[in-house]
């Protein structure tokens, strides 16, 4: 007889059991379908201010899930900073605070080795690369006296920092976004008419250019410099092409031309669609760039 009613009892038991997990698979396709997991298998970084910071600026360091493991062996400056560090917005930010100003014009790599998160994946040797800020008390003004009026001395300039001529800076504000992340490479916007120097996903510097009219546009895509000359001969066109680098056949990358007779494309067309298919920059800033890159450098020409 107990046996008997023992039996009942699980029989029920295991019935409420069976009418109850259809509702419970329901339960658990419907949460499956709206949750989130994404954060969870995939644990990255990204640096905040990327570009230039000045030198006494905080390194900000946001994360894709909040981190579980940290300590400073784990975050590595170089050149060597002596740092703090702090774990912000629940713990998704990491602010590295320098101790000291950091130098003037300086190249600089954040390295992060053995961070895990809470998901439990980690971030090992992962490098963030950045440039700090010109010196501005470089920059010295003498004032001289001419003829009863006042005039203004030729300007010194910070160490290493080109400035380019008045017809060839950007006018707009334009910075597109690095399309490669390691070495140099020279980025170039037909759209914007511009010329952006990267080298480790940090924008080094910008000018006006004229790339192809209507008709003879300049190729779009991935190239690389393939040569470079001083002064290379135009034969179809008969013309110099000073400061050249071939990047795509007979596509190049060159200084303002002039004709045996001495006459020079103006730079009032820098900023315009009028050359043959090459990238033409001023005077000026075609040695700047000759002499900043090298055979092999990539060249990405976009829209």
């Amino acid at each position: 007889m107990i046996a008997e009613t023992k039996n009942i009892i699980r029989g029920s038991r295991r019935k409420k059991f069976l009418a109850f997990l259809p509702l419970f698979c329901l339960f658990v396709i419907i949460f499956a379908a709206f949750a989130d997991f994404s954060g969870v298998y995939a644990f990255d970084a990204e640096m905040k201010n990327a570009k230039e910071i000045g030198v006494k600026d905080r390194i900000e360091i946001d994360f894709s899930q909040p981190i579980f493991l940290i300590s400073a062996n784990n975050i590595k400056i170089s050149p060597d900073v002596d740092f703090s560090y702090n774990l912000l917005d629940n713990r998704k930010r990491l602010i590295i605070i320098p101790k000291s100003s950091l130098s003037f014009e300086q190249k600089y790599t954040v390295t992060l080795s053995g961070i895990r998160g809470i998901g439990g994946l980690s971030i090992d040797g992962r490098d963030f690369v950045f440039y700090t800020q010109s010196d501005p008390s470089a920059n010295t003004v003498t004032k001289v006296s001419s003829a009863g009026s006042d005039q203004f001395g030729e300007m010194v300039l910070a160490k290493d920092k080109y400035i380019p001529p008045e017809k060839s800076r950007v006018k707009e504000d334009f910075h597109p976004e690095a399309h490669i992340l390691t070495g140099k490479y020279i980025d170039i916007s037909l759209a914007h008419q511009v010329m952006t120097l990267f080298e480790d996903g940090a924008e080094v510097n910008q000018f006006l250019v004229s790339t192809g009219k209507f008709g003879m546009p300049t190729p779009q895509g991935e190239f690389s410099v393939k040569t470079k000359e001083l002064n290379h001969w135009s034969h179809q066109y008969k013309l110099w092409m000073p400061y050249s680098m071939e990047f795509n056949g007979p596509d190049f990358i060159h200084e303002l031309p002039y004709w045996p007779n001495g006459y020079r494309e103006g730079e009032n067309h820098l900023g315009v669609k009028v050359s043959h298919g090459c990238v033409r920059l001023g005077i000026g800033p075609a040695k700047y760039v000759f002499d900043w890159a090298e055979i092999g450098t990539p060249v990405y020409v976009h829209k």
